[in-house]
């Protein structure tokens, strides 16, 4: 089963949104991983146009 990543322009993950706190991180073992690319690329919007955070899935292999 494949698992995705979400991954920022500046190469950082996407580790956690919450209470408007964005949180990334340079290292991929911190990032949070999805089951499911809908799921990645849904959020990916979502950050998208809370944060005008521009991110990429990327498929994660661990």
């Amino acid at each position: 089963m494949n698992e995705y990543v979400l991954l920022t322009e500046d190469q950082s993950y996407f580790v956690e949104y919450l209470i408007g706190e964005l949180v990334l991180s340079s290292s991929i073992s911190e990032a949070m991983k999805f089951d499911d690319e809908n799921l990645a690329l849904r959020f990916k919007q979502m950050l998208h146009n809370s944060c005008k955070l521009i991110t990429s899935v990327n498929t994660y292999i661990g």
